[in-house]
C-alpha cells in the first residue's frame, strides 16, 4: 500500500492519495472536529460508455445500464446493503452521470463499519431475473418522470443536438424501450468490464483516521474480472444546432452548448474554462449586467462542464423570454475577449474568486467529496485541482478562450 500526502496551496488541507495492493485507488481528507463523515465510491463507468470487448465480440449496452446497475449494486442474495448502512444510522445515496457512477454515505458514528459494508458492495453483485425485472417498472417511472422536470429535457435536447449518434445524446437513465434489453447475463460481463479495481476510486472525509480507512478498504477483494472496453467514435457536428420544444411553462429555460474536439481533461484546461465563464458572464460581468438592466434575465446564468472520453462540452443555463438573445451576446462577447485577451487585473480578480470558492468548498464534507469523485476518474486529487488554480496564467487563460465558445462549436436548447 502506498500513500502520497499533499498539502492544498489554497485550502492548506492535507489530501491523502492511497495505492491499494488491489491497484484501487483511496482518496482520504481528515477534517478534524466535523460531525460529519462521508465516503463514497466512485467507478470510472457512466452513461457513455456503451460497449466492451467480451471473447473478441463487441458487446454494446442499451442506453441507461450503468444507471441500471446502479440501483441494483445495492441488493445482495439475501441482505440489502442499503438497509444495512441505514441501520447504523448512515444517509445513502448514489448516482450516475455520464463519465461514472458513485455510491456513497455519511454518518456521524459507525464509519469504519460503514465504509466496509460499501465497498464490499462495489466488490461483488448480485442481479437476480426476479429482481431486475422488478426494477425495470421502477426505472420507467423514474424516465417518464424526468420528462416533466424542465431542467432535465432542455438537457437531454441540448445533447441529442450535439451528439445524435454517441451515447452522450442518450438521456443517462435510457428509454423504456433500452431498459427492457437488459438482461442478468448482460449486467454481469458489464460489471466484469468496467468495475474493475483500476476503475474504482474511494473517498473519504471527516473526523478519521486516514491509515484506518484506507486498511478497511485494502482488505476487501474486487471480483470483477476485467475486459477491453471502447470509446464511442463521434462523428461530425450535424447541421441542427438549435432546438425548440413547447412544455407549457411560464417562462422559458435554456442550455447553451459548446461542443470541444481535442480537449485534454485536466484540472487546468477545466479550471480555465471556467474561469472564462465568469469573465463573460459570471455575476459582475458587463454582458451579466446589461443583460440584467435589459430584463433579459432574472437571475444568474449557471455554468458546468462536461467530461468524458467520449466528448467534453460546457453549458450554460438561465431562464429568459430572449434565449436565443442571450447566446448571440455570450458569443459575441467571447470573440471579443479572444481579439483582446485578459489583463493582470482580471486573471487576479478572477484567481481570488476561486481561491475564495475553494476554501469555502473545504468548509463542507459533500462539497469536498463530490468535488474529489470529479477528479477521481482521471486520476487527479484536489491537490491537483488547487494547484491549477494557484498557477493559472492569462497565457493559458487566453489560449483557451480562443478555443472553448467558438459560434461554429454551440448549439442552444430551449424549452417554454
Amino acid at each position: 500500500m502506498e500513500v502520497i500526502k499533499e498539502t492544498g496551496l489554497i485550502s492548506d488541507s492535507i489530501i491523502y492519495t492511497y495505492t491499494l495492493s488491489s491497484k484501487v485507488k483511496c482518496y482520504v481528507i481528515p477534517k478534524q472536529g466535523f460531525k460529519t463523515k462521508q465516503a463514497m465510491a466512485v467507478i470510472k463507468f457512466g452513461s457513455a460508455d456503451n460497449s466492451f470487448i467480451d471473447d473478441d465480440t463487441e458487446v454494446i449496452l442499451p442506453a441507461g445500464t450503468a444507471h441500471f446497475i446502479e440501483h441494483k449494486l445495492f441488493d445482495k442474495k439475501d441482505k440489502s446493503a442499503f438497509n444495512e448502512l441505514s441501520k447504523n444510522n448512515a444517509y445513502v445515496n448514489a448516482f450516475t452521470d455520464y463519465n461514472k457512477t458513485a455510491y456513497y454515505f455519511s454518518c456521524s458514528d459507525n464509519f469504519y463499519e460503514n465504509l466496509r459494508i460499501l465497498v464490499e458492495m462495489v466488490s461483488e453483485p448480485y442481479f437476480s431475473q426476479t429482481g431486475i425485472e422488478n426494477e425495470k417498472s421502477i426505472i420507467k417511472s423514474e424516465i417518464n418522470m424526468y420528462k416533466d422536470i424542465p431542467e432535465r429535457r432542455v438537457l437531454s435536447n441540448l445533447t441529442k443536438i450535439m451528439y445524435p449518434e454517441s451515447p452522450l445524446g442518450c438521456e443517462i437513465a435510457g428509454s423504456e424501450k433500452s431498459v427492457e434489453k437488459i438482461t442478468p447475463e448482460l449486467l454481469y460481463k458489464c460489471y466484469n468490464a468496467f468495475y474493475t479495481p483500476e476503475n474504482i476510486s474511494i473517498i473519504c472525509c471527516g473526523d478519521i483516521e486516514p491509515e484506518r480507512a484506507a486498511l478497511v478498504v485494502n482488505d476487501i477483494n474486487f471480483n470483477a474480472t476485467g475486459a477491453k472496453t471502447n470509446i464511442a467514435k463521434n462523428k461530425t457536428k450535424k447541421a441542427n444546432d438549435y432546438i425548440l420544444k413547447n412544455i407549457g411553462i411560464t417562462e422559458p429555460m435554456f442550455n447553451i452548448g459548446f461542443k470541444y474536439n481535442n480537449f485534454n481533461i485536466s484540472p487546468e484546461n477545466n479550471y480555465a474554462v471556467k474561469m472564462i465563464f465568469d469573465i463573460i458572464a459570471g455575476e459582475g460581468s458587463k454582458l451579466y449586467e446589461r443583460l440584467l438592466n435589459k430584463q433579459i434575465l432574472t437571475e444568474n446564468l449557471g455554468f458546468s462542464i462536461i467530461t468524458s472520453e467520449q466528448g467534453v462540452f460546457s453549458v450554460i443555463s438561465g431562464k429568459s423570454q430572449k434565449s436565443a438573445y442571450t447566446a448571440n451576446s455570450f458569443i459575441k462577447t467571447a470573440a471579443n475577449l479572444c481579439n483582446t485577451g485578459i489583463n493582470d487585473k482580471t486573471l487576479k480578480r478572477i484567481k481570488n474568486m476561486y481561491f475564495g470558492r475553494i476554501i469555502k468548498g473545504f468548509n463542507s464534507i459533500d462539497s469536498i467529496c463530490m468535488a474529489q469523485a470529479e477528479l477521481a476518474v482521471y486520476g487527479f486529487s484536489l491537490y491537483n485541482s488547487e494547484k491549477a488554480v494557484y498557477d493559472m496564467t492569462s497565457e493559458k487563460i487566453n489560449l483557451i478562450a480562443k478555443k472553448a465558445f467558438k459560434r461554429e462549436n454551440a448549439y442552444l436548447s430551449i424549452v417554454k
